[in-house]
Formats: structure tokens, C-alpha cells, sequence
């Protein structure tokens, strides 16, 4: 693993840390934390504190320093959480993110002068002020091997605090492995933090150190007995190895011997002579049995790590050989058929290899939603005090997931879809008195899976679309005639249309006409579709339905007079074959079908796509009922069934452009192209063409 791998690694735990931190004081916000809690937004800044003195991000060491030494008064109960200080600790921890981005390369670190002194301001509130602590810095290149050992073996420097408040205080002995060091880990900064709590370096073992020539810079020869307070508890000393794992070991008490490292070459002076159990007894805690191992020997192993990070791009390389996997499958299948040997058990099991293959390949790349859901709290801090607007959040089904592609690419379009909601939608506090709201408005983000979709509602309590205004403004802006009747629905889709806006004046936040439309355009690169609900005085939602993934989806193979589509099997609801007591008129030339007290529309999809000589008499052909998000259901007239089976979905604007009615392409097991009915836009037509009717019947 090279040395940009582990930055790397460092900088996704980050992301992570950064999202506990996030979840901790949002709990903090909302009054529904506890100690575990605070422990929990400690850790998440210590992670990474200790990564960036690891590789050397003074500024964000520096800062997360000064985080720290605050979150650590919180946490021993020295400051109390009052809700000023969580707003604070929330701009903090705004600060924070901007360190790490900067740490990454896209950005210039933020200037945190002003911040690092309100957090030290507010460690002063009683008597248990902290003492100043220097920010750790990267550490001085030393010139030879004696420098190196001086600096080591020497204690560190500490506090001129006593060692215990009440008593002799208590042992903790430290002995890095080797894979500290090669994962980038600095021992001076663990003794650092340890003489910052007031701990007293008594020790430092030497006697593992090899002559010169046998000396390796990767291994862990030397080992720290630190004495601490009494009021030092021992979860604060393991939190600073949260970094390193298991790569470094710790041992408890004065009885405790320093623990052996493990791949610790032969030395004639080993710390343990032999594997007799040593006993380990704490001063706070019961006894903890265990067996020290001699270095002949070395110690037992740590467990492996049950998880492994792949970079993306080789799980790009794994789904698109899947996809050609499913494909030659296809194919197989369909010469197979052809020679009449479709029937043999190996190509069954080839199809339900394939099929397992594709969804474990398809998990991999499946993340959960709150990766998008988590970066929303700060833009909302930051529209609250841009606007004077305050708004709650509440999420839900934040845990569904999908696929990464789909994630990174969702977060623009959810990002205006919001500014669009504070600064539009929610009303400012004075005027939401008026009419008997809460002066706090609530912005409510969901998700779930349905019909093998996934639905994202973007919801606020404010004032809703003045529908009247919209369609004044498209009128003046010449999107419609004055004479076109426009159902809710069509005049809520107007605010999509490139340019239109019906801000009074432009601010920093919106009113500029650009936004809307690039959400639907976002939107719809996709695969998804967005519709709006929204009730005047009560407020706006915004539906986003989007494909679980871009790449691999199962499929029913119709014919259609000369051309093969496919139907995604999510919106299939069942197939039949009508009689004639079963389909009645709709108007002047529309159909809809009778099922089980229901009227559907007959959508013709031979009309929509253009094909030869297709079947216009729905019983002389197959019908195949749908679901759609926003539009009930249709029945898609069809000439026959032929197929059912996984496609891999080719976008069209790829290689030609992007056309309404169709998701996209796929290849056939013949090798022949086939395009994927975009049904929910083949049901929207319907509708506009006089099915409205039957749909509302249906419903």
C-alpha cells in the first residue's frame, strides 16, 4: 500500500468522522443526546486530529486541537451544554469540514483565528479552566539514529499540573508494532496528548533496540510507562490509539508488564523471558488476564479486518464486465434457443450464476442515502443566516440505499431544490405568526424503494406555489398562450422552464432563473422523473423518482410490428389478453380497458414509437398493465411477449441524444439494439391525450 493509499484512507474515515460529529450534535440540538453521545463527537474530532499530525496537516491539527481541548471539557462535565454552545460547536465543526477539503487539496484552509477564540472563550466558564496547550506540529527531520533515540527516550514535556488530584494516580504502559509506523502514525504525538492530560512519562523501555545493522525504521522497539491522574479516566487514554486500532498495545496497572510487539525481531534482553501468564491488574477495574508471549515465538496475531476499501474505479471495471457477462449470457441463451437446447440444465445454471453475480456486484456499489441527507444540516445554518429564516430538519428512510452513481449525482439537484424551498417556500418568522404557524418552518427529507424505484420527497410547511402568479409570469415570458388551459400539475412543471423565476428581486441565494431547470435536466440524465404536490398556505413537495441503479435492471422483451422493446419489470403489474366486453371508448378515438372495475388507459405503443404494421386491436394483440409514480396505471398495447430476462442499460445521450419516451437502449441476445419504454412519460402522454379521465377513475 503506498503512501497515497493510506492519505487516502485517512481522508474517507474523515468523511465518516465528520458525519458522526454531525449526527452527535444534531442529537445535542434536538435535546435527545447523552454521555455517550458527546464521547461519540470526541472520538470522531480526535480520529482526526491524530491522522492530520500523522501526515502532517498543521492547520487542521492545530485547529482540531483547539476543538478538541473544548469537546473535552464538555465531556468531563466542566462545561455544561448549553444550546448557545451547541450553535457553536456546529459552526466549529462547519470549520472543520472546510480544514479537512482544504487538507485534501480543494481549498484554502479557512481562517479560523476568530473561531479558535470563541472556543477557548468558552472553556472558561468556571473555576476548571483548562491549561494552555501547545498545537502539535509535524515533527523536525532529525539528522541520525542518536537524535532519534534522544527525543524518544526522553520524557516528554508536561504540564506543571501534579500527576493525580487525590492519589498516586495510575500506570498505563504503551508499545507501538510495526504497522504503526508504516500506516503513518507518530509516537511523539500519542505522549503529547498523554502529558496534556497530565500524565507523567516514568519509563521508557529500551531494551528491545538491536545493534545498529539489524535496526529496522518500520518496527516498534521502544515502550512508554506513563503515570496518570486519578481523574483521568481510562477511556481517555484509549481514545487516543483510536487512530492506530490494534496497532499499538496498552496494558494497566502497576503489575503490568510492557507489552511485547508483535514481528519484534530476536533480542538478548526480551521484556517477558518466557509465555507465563502475566496478570494484569488496574487501579480502576477488575483484573484482566493474559499471555505475553516471548519474541521467539511472537504474540498471537490480532484478528484480520472483516472489511477491505476498493476504489471506485475497479468497481466500475467489475460492473461493466458484469454487464458484457449478462450480455454474452443473453446471447447464449438465444443461439441456444434457436438450436432447441434451451431446455439444459447448465444453461439454468448459467442464468442463475449470472443473475447472483450481477446483485452481489450491484451491492458493492449500494450506499445508503444519508450521505446526502447528512450534508443538508449546514446548508440549512447557512440559509438561516443568510435569511433570518429558522428551519427545523426531520428525515426519514435515510438508511435506504442506492447506487453510488446515483448518490454523488443527486446531490446538486437536491441542493436547489432546497435553497429553492427556504427562500421561496418557507415564509419569514413574523409573517408564519400571522397565520398561526410555528415562526420555525420544517424542511422534511425521505426516501424509500417502491416499484423498484427510489422516491425522494423534498417537503416544507411554507406557503406553497401561487399557481395564479406562475402562470401569469409564463405568460408575460411567452411560455404559453393566454387561451391554453393548464391543469395544476402543468403549471407547477412551468417553474422548469429555462429562465423563469418569480422572485421580486435576485439575491445571492436565488431569483436569477437558472436552477430549476438544471434540476429537472439532472434529474432526468438519471433516469428519474420529478413531480411537485404543493397546497396553497401549507406547503411544497418535491418528488424525485429515481432508478435504484444505472447499469443492469430486469426487463420484459415485447414486439411491437417490426421493432423489440423492453419494458422495465418494475412498473409491470401483469400482462393479459383482453376480450372485447373488456375495452370501451374513450372519445373520439382513445380505448380503455375494464379491469376489475377499473378504468385504464390503452396506450398503443406501436402509434408512439413508429413501428411497421403494428396491432391496433387490443384483442387481437397482448396488454400489459403498469404502475407509474405520478400517473396511476396504463395498459401498453403490444403484439406479443417474447422474452423476460436481466438488460444493461446504454445511455442514449451518450452516443446520439436524449428522446422522450425512451430510458435508454439495451442489446438484445440476437445483438440487436432494443430501446427501454420510459413508461412513466408513455403514461404522462396518455393522460394529456384524453386519458386523464380513466386515470382519475382509476384512482
Amino acid at each position: 500500500m503506498t503512501e497515497d493509499d493510506i492519505r487516502e484512507i485517512f481522508f474517507v474515515e474523515c468523511d465518516e468522522s465528520l458525519e458522526a460529529a454531525e449526527n452527535g450534535l444534531d442529537a445535542c440540538r434536538s435535546g435527545t443526546h447523552d454521555a455517550e453521545t458527546i464521547n461519540a463527537i470526541f472520538r470522531a474530532v480526535h480520529s482526526i486530529k491524530g491522522g492530520a499530525g500523522a501526515f502532517g496537516h498543521t492547520a487542521l491539527a492545530a485547529y482540531t486541537h483547539g476543538f478538541e481541548n473544548l469537546l473535552g471539557e464538555i465531556r468531563e462535565g466542566r462545561v455544561p451544554l448549553e444550546p448557545g454552545l451547541v450553535d457553536l460547536l456546529l459552526l466549529a465543526l462547519d470549520c472543520l469540514r472546510d480544514h479537512v477539503e482544504a487538507a485534501r487539496g480543494e481549498g484554502t484552509p479557512p481562517d479560523d483565528a476568530a473561531l479558535l477564540a470563541q472556543l477557548e472563550a468558552a472553556q472558561q466558564p468556571g473555576e476548571h479552566s483548562p491549561m494552555a496547550a501547545p498545537a502539535p506540529s509535524p515533527v523536525a527531520a532529525l539528522d541520525d539514529l542518536d537524535a532519534l533515540l534522544d527525543e524518544l527516550a526522553a520524557p516528554p514535556p508536561v504540564a506543571s499540573a501534579p500527576a493525580s488530584d487525590t492519589g498516586d494516580g495510575w500506570l498505563v504502559h504503551i508499545r507501538p508494532h510495526a504497522g504503526a509506523m508504516t500506516k503513518g502514525s507518530e509516537p511523539l504525538l500519542w505522549l503529547r496528548e498523554l502529558a496534556e492530560l497530565g500524565g507523567i512519562c516514568e519509563a521508557c523501555d529500551i531494551a528491545m533496540i538491536p545493534p545498529l545493522e539489524q535496526l529496522l525504521v518500520e518496527e516498534g522497539y521502544l515502550g512508554w510507562t506513563f503515570r496518570m491522574p486519578d481523574h483521568v479516566a481510562r477511556e481517555a487514554v484509549t481514545d487516543i490509539f483510536d487512530f492506530v486500532g490494534d496497532e499499538v498495545s496498552l496494558a494497566f496497572g502497576p503489575e503490568a508488564a510492557l507489552p511485547v510487539p508483535r514481528m519484534a525481531p530476536p533480542v538478548t534482553a526480551p521484556l517477558v523471558p518466557d509465555a507465563q501468564p502475566v496478570r494484569l491488574v488496574p487501579e480502576h477495574g477488575p483484573a484482566v488476564a493474559v499471555a505475553a508471549a516471548s519474541p521467539a515465538t511472537g504474540a498471537t496475531p490480532a484478528p484480520a479486518n472483516q472489511s477491505v476499501r476498493i476504489d471506485l474505479r475497479k468497481l466500475d471495471i467489475l460492473i461493466d464486465g458484469v454487464g458484457e457477462l449478462v450480455i454474452a449470457q443473453a446471447m447464449l441463451a438465444q443461439r441456444l434457443a434457436n438450436e432447441n437446447l434451451a431446455h439444459i440444465e447448465e444453461l439454468a445454471l448459467i442464468e442463475t450464476l449470472v443473475r447472483d453475480i450481477q446483485e452481489h456486484a450491484m451491492a458493492f456499489r449500494a450506499q445508503p442515502i444519508s450521505s446526502v441527507f447528512g450534508r443538508v444540516p449546514r446548508l440549512l445554518r447557512e440559509l438561516g443566516s443568510s435569511t433570518g429564516k429558522h428551519v427545523k430538519l426531520a428525515v426519514a428512510g435515510d438508511t435506504t440505499e442506492l447506487d453510488k452513481t446515483v448518490i454523488e449525482r443527486l446531490s446538486e439537484p437536491m441542493t436547489h431544490l432546497i435553497r429553492n424551498a427556504i427562500d421561496h417556500g418557507i415564509e419569514p418568522p413574523e409573517e408564519r405568526q400571522k397565520v398561526g404557524k410555528d415562526p420555525e418552518g420544517t424542511l422534511t427529507l425521505s426516501a424509500e424503494q417502491k416499484a423498484g424505484r427510489i422516491i425522494i420527497r423534498i417537503s416544507d410547511d411554507g406557503r406553497g406555489i401561487d399557481r395564479e402568479r406562475v402562470l401569469a409570469k409564463a405568460i408575460a415570458n411567452g411560455l404559453v398562450s393566454p387561451e391554453t388551459q393548464l391543469s395544476d400539475e402543468e403549471i407547477h412543471q412551468l417553474i422548469f422552464a429555462p429562465g423563469f423565476s418569480t422572485a421580486a428581486q435576485v439575491s445571492n441565494i436565488s431569483g436569477r432563473g437558472v436552477g430549476m431547470d438544471v434540476v429537472k435536466q439532472n434529474v432526468k440524465e438519471l433516469g428519474g422523473r420529478i413531480t411537485i404536490e404543493s397546497t396553497p398556505g401549507k406547503g411544497t413537495t418535491f418528488a424525485l423518482a429515481l432508478p435504484l441503479t444505472l447499469a443492469i435492471s430486469d426487463g420484459m422483451i415485447v414486439q411491437v410490428g417490426d421493432q423489440s422493446l423492453v419494458i422495465p419489470l418494475t412498473h409491470v403489474i401483469e400482462s393479459l389478453r383482453p376480450t372485447p366486453a373488456d375495452v370501451k371508448p374513450m372519445g373520439t378515438a382513445g380505448q380503455v380497458l375494464n379491469a376489475r372495475g377499473s378504468f385504464v388507459p390503452i396506450v398503443p405503443l406501436g402509434l408512439l414509437t413508429g413501428a411497421n404494421a403494428p396491432v391496433t386491436d387490443p384483442c387481437a394483440g397482448v396488454l400489459v398493465l403498469v404502475e407509474t409514480e405520478g400517473h396511476g396505471r396504463a395498459a401498453l398495447l403490444v403484439d406479443a411477449i417474447t422474452d423476460q430476462r436481466q438488460f444493461v442499460i446504454k445511455a442514449l445521450d451518450a452516443h446520439y441524444r436524449q428522446v422522450d419516451s425512451v430510458a435508454g437502449a439495451t442489446i438484445l441476445g440476437n445483438g440487436k439494439v432494443a430501446l427501454i419504454v420510459d413508461v412513466d412519460f408513455v403514461a404522462s402522454t396518455a393522460v394529456r391525450e384524453g386519458g386523464s379521465a380513466a386515470l382519475a377513475a382509476a384512482a
